[in-house]
């Protein structure tokens, strides 16, 4: 299911937001090693603040797009993966904010983890059009001009 603009430049905007927010935040603070420069500090909140607004962003995909897909069987197995890796960064988030020091250091680097396989996996899940072979169970759909099924043959 295509996403109306806005939602899709806001879902874009905030994984970009994220993303590139968390990844030189890492550079800069684990490779470089600019503990508590004013930049450092600046690119964690803005992550904190981006992914809120990423969190708020794939709420919005849950009623329409996500179950679209899902019924629709397109893009089921990125789309699982993403879904999947949101939830994981989600709770490491937590565990990274309200962890003991033993937790918060697994979380790190499963957040980091996570989040890198994201940065490939989003691309792939938003552009892939990956269609599902019909079965020989179910009779074969028509489709409409737009590539919308329409009423079985």
């Amino acid at each position: 299911m295509r996403l109306a603009f806005w939602q899709k430049t806001a879902v874009f905007f905030a994984v970009a937001a994220v993303g590139l927010s968390g990844l030189l935040w890492f550079v800069l603070h684990d490779i470089v090693a600019e503990d508590g420069s004013e930049l450092t500090c600046f690119l964690l909140m803005l992550h904190g603040v981006a992914s809120y607004a990423l969190l708020v962003a794939v709420g919005s995909l849950l009623p329409l797009h996500i179950r679209a897909g899902w019924l629709r069987r397109r893009n089921i197995v990125t789309g699982i993966l993403v879904t999947v890796i949101m939830a994981v960064l989600s709770v490491t988030a937590l565990m990274l904010y309200y962890g003991s020091e033993e937790t918060q250091a697994v979380a790190k680097w499963a957040h980091l983890a996570f989040g890198f396989g994201c940065l490939v996996l989003f691309p792939a899940h938003a552009f892939l059009r990956v269609r599902p072979r019909p079965s020989h169970d179910e009779p074969a759909m028509a489709q409409d001009t737009k590539g919308r099924a329409a009423e079985p043959r």
